[in-house]
Parts: C-alpha cells; sequence; structure tokens
C-alpha cells in the first residue's frame, strides 16, 4: 500500500518559471487555449514564483530561422499582478471571440485556491505588444510598447494550423519552454541550463488543425513525453493524464527531482512509509465495502473517490474505519487522508478497485502492448473509433499487441459474464 506524505514550504524564488503544459488548437475556428505549468528548480523546489513580464508567444523566428514560418506580429506577457504564484499552479490563456467548449469560468486570481487560473486574453492580468516580433521586422523584442485593454485580441499569438510553435520566455526575453508542430522544423532553440540547453523540439510533424498537444511525464524537454490527440479532448484546467496529475503533484510537493527529469518516481506518489495505514476493500452486493486501519493514532479520516486517478470528491469525513460505497464506478479509486492529533501530518493513500468484474486494464494512454488482469479471459476484446466504427478485433488474453494508429478510442470487451466498455489513448511508443 502506498502511503504518501506531503510538507508544504513557501518562499519567493526568481530562478524558477513556467512550462507548456498543454495547448489547443479547438475544435474549430480559433477556439485555441494555452496551459502552462509552474514549476521550481533544483535550489528552489517550491515557494512561490514572479511571472512578472514572462512572455507568451507563437513562433518569434528562432525555430526554423525562418521570420516568415507561423511568425505573428508581438507576443503577451503577464503584467506585474502575477508576483507570487504557487509551484504545481495550472495557468490557462484562451481566446475569448471563440471560447473552447472545455473551457472553465474565468479565474484569473485563483479565487478558490484550487492552483487554477483561468485567464481571457483581454485580462487586465496580461500586456501585449502588437509590433514584435514579426516575419518582417526579425525575431527581437526590443523596443517594444506595452498595452493592456479588453480590446486585446488572440491574433497576437494565434496558432497556425499547419505548423507554429508555442512558448514561453523569461522577463529578458531568453528562450525557456516551447515547442513547434506541423511545417516548422530545425533549427531550434536551446532550453536553457537548467534544462541542461539541450535543443527544443517538433512535438509531431502532421498539421495541428483541430489537435491537442499535452505533456503526460515526466521531462518536458522531451518530445516523446508530449502527446497529440483530439482538440475535442482537450483538458483545460485540468491535469492530462493520471501521470500528469502526479507530475504536478510532486512539483507542489517538492518531491520532483529537477537533476534528473526523466527519473521515473517524478511519476510516482513518494512512498515512505506502507505499514502506517492498511485498506482493503471488497464487493458486497453490487456495494464496495473500504476498511482501513492504521498503527499510527489518527483522530479523523477524510476518504474521497475517483473514477480517473486524479479528480477526487470527498466522500466522508468519518472518525470510524470502514465506509460502504453503494454507487461504485467502474473503475473505483479511493484517497484517503488521516490527521493526527495536532494536525500536523497527513496521510494520503491511492487505492485502485478496478470494478465489480475484476478486471484491470493497463497502461492507458496505452503505447503498442495492452495488459488484462482478469479471471475470466474467455471473450474478446473490440476498439472502436469515435464515431462507432470497429477497427480492431482481437480474442481475449493476458496481454495484446494494438495496432491502431495514435487517437483515443472505445474500448470493449466482452465475456461470458460481463460486458465493459472504457475509453482508451493509443500514442506513439517511446
Amino acid at each position: 500500500m502506498k502511503v504518501l506524505f506531503f510538507l508544504l514550504f513557501s518562499f519567493t524564488c526568481f530562478s524558477q518559471g513556467v512550462i507548456i503544459n498543454e495547448v489547443s488548437n479547438g475544435t474549430g475556428g480559433t477556439k485555441e487555449f494555452v496551459e502552462l505549468l509552474v514549476v521550481g528548480s533544483n535550489s528552489s523546489p517550491t515557494g512561490l514564483v514572479d511571472l512578472t513580464h514572462w512572455v507568451i508567444d507563437d513562433n518569434n523566428g528562432d525555430f526554423e530561422a525562418s521570420i516568415g514560418t507561423g511568425v505573428a506580429a508581438g507576443h503577451y506577457r503577464f503584467t506585474s499582478l502575477f508576483p507570487s504564484v504557487p509551484t504545481g499552479s495550472l495557468i490557462v490563456i484562451y481566446n475569448t471571440l471563440d471560447i473552447n467548449l472545455n473551457m472553465l469560468p474565468d479565474d484569473p486570481t485563483d479565487s478558490n485556491n484550487d492552483s487554477i487560473y483561468i485567464i481571457p486574453i483581454n485580462s487586465i492580468y496580461l500586456e501585449r505588444c502588437t509590433s514584435l516580433p514579426s516575419s518582417t521586422l526579425g525575431t527581437s523584442y526590443i523596443p517594444c510598447t506595452y498595452t493592456s485593454s479588453i480590446t486585446q485580441t488572440w491574433n497576437v499569438i494565434g496558432l497556425r494550423n499547419r505548423g507554429d510553435v508555442i512558448q514561453v520566455r523569461k522577463p529578458d526575453y531568453s528562450f525557456y519552454h516551447g515547442f513547434s508542430y506541423g511545417d516548422v522544423g530545425n533549427p531550434f532553440p536551446n532550453f536553457p541550463i537548467e534544462f541542461n540547453s539541450k535543443p527544443s523540439f517538433k512535438v509531431k510533424p502532421n498539421t495541428g488543425r483541430r489537435k491537442c498537444y499535452f505533456l503526460d511525464c515526466p521531462d518536458w524537454t522531451e518530445k516523446s513525453n508530449y502527446i497529440k490527440g483530439p482538440a475535442i479532448d482537450d483538458t483545460p484546467g485540468v491535469a492530462n493524464t493520471i501521470n500528469n496529475q502526479i507530475l504536478i503533484n510532486n512539483i507542489k510537493d517538492g518531491t520532483f527531482d529537477y537533476t534528473d527529469f526523466s527519473n521515473i518516481n517524478n511519476c510516482d506518489p513518494l512512498i515512505l512509509d506502507e505499514s502506517s495505514i492498511n485498506i482493503t476493500t471488497e464487493y458486497i452486493n453490487d456495494n464496495i465495502l473500504i476498511k482501513w486501519n492504521s498503527n499510527t493514532e489518527y483522530y479523523k479520516y477524510e476518504l474521497y473517490k475517483s473514477n480517473n486517478g486524479y479528480l477526487f470528491n470527498l466522500l466522508k469525513t468519518t472518525n470510524q474505519l470502514n465506509y460502504i460505497d453503494s454507487l461504485p464506478n467502474e473503475d473505483n479509486y479511493y484517497k484517503l487522508i488521516g490527521y493526527n492529533l495536532n494536525d500536523s501530518l497527513t496521510t494520503n493513500i491511492v487505492y485502485q478497485e478496478g470494478n465489480k468484474h475484476n478486471i484491470k486494464i493497463y497502461p492507458n494512454p496505452v503505447y503498442n502492448k495492452l495488459n488484462i488482469i482478469t479471471n475470466n479471459y474467455n471473450g474478446t476484446l473490440y476498439i472502436y473509433d469515435i464515431i462507432g466504427n470497429l477497427i480492431f478485433e482481437s480474442k481475449l488474453k493476458r496481454s495484446i499487441d494494438i495496432n491502431i494508429p495514435n487517437g483515443n478510442y472505445i474500448l470493449k470487451i466482452k465475456t461470458n459474464s460481463f460486458i465493459i466498455t472504457k475509453k482508451i489513448i493509443k500514442i506513439q511508443n517511446k
């Protein structure tokens, strides 16, 4: 059983920054947005980050060494109203004239303290320069005159379908993070020294029309960790995948290893004491009985539930050691938080109960091989595209090679005792 301990310390530091967690071209028109993730550094893994004058831009000509490919004149930057943003926060900036269908309500100040900032492009928290860089005046950002008003429009950083760049730059305009897609290629600018100074990348070579690109985990300087999907499945203000949520949590908690971005522990919760608390579940008449015990004294527990492993809702606050979930999902994830007598420490456990048919399907997203654990392999696996066409079929077995194009699909498993369906994402093999 995995037990997580989190201690948060806050202080202001200027060596941290923001990286691209997701970008979407939208399902049509210009329903575009960019989602930024606030990150720390090896010397300052947690704390408050001053984002004053950090720049958001499309291609400025540094990608492909061409000032004409995907370069829209001008750029945006944060105003001085963003001096203290916690690490692990998500910041979404979106086009107000053609709003993305999945966009959350505006919250430019994180008024509900959920570490999610939703900022319209015409917000007073952003200011724009409309002249530089440009396809005719070159890649420089200086000199620029900045304005902030409700008339600000998205076209300053609008994303070109055939190919473009999304990037963030430090207040001194040096490149910090970003990537290209589509027909924008070499050469690429180098990441800063804190990202090992290696070159950026083209995340995918095909058109970005009606597509989104999002980080899974853990290394945001490697293109293999970015997934391309249909824009209808974009997730502004929400973790992209279960792994992405774990990455965000580790950044928040200061457990992310900034000396080795590829460290697999960056995608796993920190496990400290497996004996501190135990949790078990069992199905009883289509209900799930959840029981737990601990060798540490806790005066209350909070039990949370999720159907995807990263968006949890509170089920119960109790001093008891059990709970009956009368409305189980196909997949059930439970998080238990125990509070000791002085409230100085919390213990978190995330536990997955597969489903009432005792079947587990992983990984998801899947690369080439899908693993299935069940007591009944007497059946068939079907995969359908999003409009219902059957594109793959296999006899049910422990491991199945999934030879289908990248994208979002509906998986169906039919046996002589049950039928289940599940959404899966097929992505490029690493």
